[in-house]
Order: structure tokens, then C-alpha cells, then sequence
């Protein structure tokens, strides 16, 4: 009896570590994951009854803690799946029966513990996190054709620095600048018939959300939920997240136009200047990445 509880405390603070370790949505594999731990009982009456009941035991965790996860993952910069559920009671059902109906990803008994890992799509059309929490749209809202100018320091840095970062200018291009206005005008000129969209944020401490910002340094958005088909976003995501800048992604396809982002904002929404915002658009307006949801961030 004393070595199924302590065996049965083992399993709940590996069940913790999980969580605590995991990242929560996972956009490499599109999934929300959580690991569970069962094991059998003293009384069971055969190894098939034990393996039975360890499963059952283990699926239990596991459902408990795909909720925890599911709880904390990032909506938008200011809410959270919790958030939602305890705002509005017809989304806390819809989550709740995303969780019941999660699949197992993977299973292993040994030694009379049972290990399963339970999933559920963070996106997808139906049957995904991103059909239960965000909203189905009929309008969209515009992309921006003005900005406003750059202020006169980065508001997003804690440095006092006026260089606004590297911005993107074609290899065929010789002509070379430091001032800003001449710079704006290059920036009107990139033609570059771009498949997608890369934002290096790396080392600025930017996390994953479900329904991200881009924002200029003067504070205004240029890429954002309203702005897309919410279909499309709620089957792909609004963007896909990656470590390696270098790593081929298919989302942003063969010729993506990279732009390094100059800070963070709430954590979740890259930064631009505005200079590399008008690239972004003026680009977007030809081929149309944007729209399709082609973007990537650099973490």
C-alpha cells in the first residue's frame, strides 16, 4: 500500500514537471500536448487487468493536465485561454470538450507503469483550440497605406540609441545611405516579388501567441487579427515561430523577405521601424503574403 502511494506521488510530480517544462502550444507540430502517468494497482487480478487500469489511471493525468496547458496558452498580449473560459461560459465548453476528445500521441507500459501522451490541434478548420477560442469573422479590416513617422528614440528599447536597426535592401542594390529619408524612398522602390514574410526577433525575448501584432515604432499595428480571413487564421495560424532564422520554412516559402525587428512589445508583438513597415506593405500589396499568412518569427 505504501509503495502505490508513494509510487502514485511520484507520477503527480512528474505530471508537474511536464507542465511546467512544456511550452504550452507547440507550433512545430501544431498541437497542444500533455504527458500522463498510471500506474497499477496491487489488487489487479491479471497483468492485462493491471495494464488496463494503468492506462485509465494514466489518460486521467493526462486529460489534467492538457487542461492546465491548454489553460495557459497565449491568445493575444492580453489573454489567455483561462481568460476566455472565465469570460464566457459557451468557450469554457467548447475548451472543455476539446479537452474529452483529445487523442494519444504516444504509449508505453513498462514495468508496471503506464506513460501516455494526449494532444489536441492548436489549429485546424474543426476539432482545434483555434475553432474554440477565436472569433469567426465576415469583415476584415484594411492593411494601413500611411504610417506615421519615426519617433525621435525606439519607445519598445531601453537603449537611447537612434539607430533603428538593419533595414532589408535588395543585393542589386549600390546605393548606400544613412539617412532616413532617403532610406524611406529605397523603401518604396523594393520589388521583390516575395513569398512570404521572416521577422527576426531573436534575443529580444519575444514568445509565442495565438493572434500576434506587428507594430511599428510609432505604436501602430500593420499586421494583426482584423486584417486577415479568419478562416484562414483559425486553419493555419496567424504565423509559425522557429530558433533557427537559417532554417528553411515552408510558410514563408522560397523567397522570403527578412526584416530584423527592433523590440518587443507585451511580450508577444514584434516591433519594426516604420521604414521596414512600408517595405512590408508596399511588398504585401504585390504579392499578397500577408494576406495568405505566410510569416514567420525568429524567437
Amino acid at each position: 500500500m505504501k509503495k502505490f502511494i508513494s509510487l502514485t506521488l511520484m507520477a503527480c510530480l512528474l505530471a508537474f514537471c511536464s507542465v511546467a517544462m512544456a511550452a504550452g502550444a507547440n507550433y512545430d507540430t501544431n498541437r497542444v500536448e500533455a504527458d500522463g502517468y498510471g500506474f497499477a494497482p496491487a489488487t489487479a487480478m491479471s497483468e492485462a487487468h493491471a495494464r488496463a487500469m494503468a492506462r485509465r489511471a494514466a489518460m486521467l493525468d493526462a486529460y489534467r493536465a492538457l487542461a492546465e496547458q491548454v489553460a495557459g496558452v497565449q491568445v493575444d498580449s492580453e489573454t489567455t485561454v483561462q481568460n476566455m473560459q472565465l469570460q464566457n461560459d459557451v468557450v469554457k465548453t467548447k475548451v472543455a470538450a476539446l479537452v474529452k476528445g483529445a487523442r494519444p500521441v504516444s504509449e508505453e507500459y513498462k514495468d508496471g507503469e503506464f506513460h501516455i501522451v494526449m494532444a489536441i490541434p492548436l489549429f485546424g478548420e474543426t476539432g482545434s483550440l483555434a475553432s474554440s477560442v477565436l472569433p469567426r469573422t465576415s469583415t476584415t479590416t484594411s492593411f494601413p497605406t500611411t504610417l506615421s513617422p519615426e519617433p525621435e528614440y525606439n519607445p519598445y528599447s531601453t537603449s537611447t540609441s537612434t539607430d533603428y536597426g538593419t533595414y532589408s535592401v535588395p543585393e542589386t542594390s549600390t546605393t548606400t545611405t544613412t539617412t532616413t529619408t532617403t532610406t524611406t524612398t529605397k523603401h518604396h522602390e523594393i520589388m521583390g516579388n516575395y513569398t512570404g514574410l521572416i521577422i527576426d526577433a531573436s534575443g529580444l525575448g519575444l514568445r509565442t501567441a495565438m493572434s500576434p501584432v506587428i507594430k511599428t515604432t510609432a505604436g501602430e499595428p500593420i499586421y494583426g487579427y482584423k486584417n486577415l480571413d479568419s478562416s484562414k487564421v483559425i486553419k493555419n495560424g496567424m504565423a509559425g515561430y522557429t530558433h533557427d532564422i537559417n532554417q528553411k520554412t515552408t510558410r514563408a516559402g522560397s523567397k522570403p523577405l527578412v526584416i530584423r525587428a527592433i523590440g518587443v512589445d507585451h511580450y508577444f508583438n514584434p516591433v519594426v521601424s516604420v521604414g521596414d513597415a512600408q517595405i512590408i506593405l508596399k511588398e504585401n500589396d504585390r504579392t499578397h503574403f500577408l494576406d495568405d499568412t505566410n510569416v514567420v518569427f525568429v524567437l
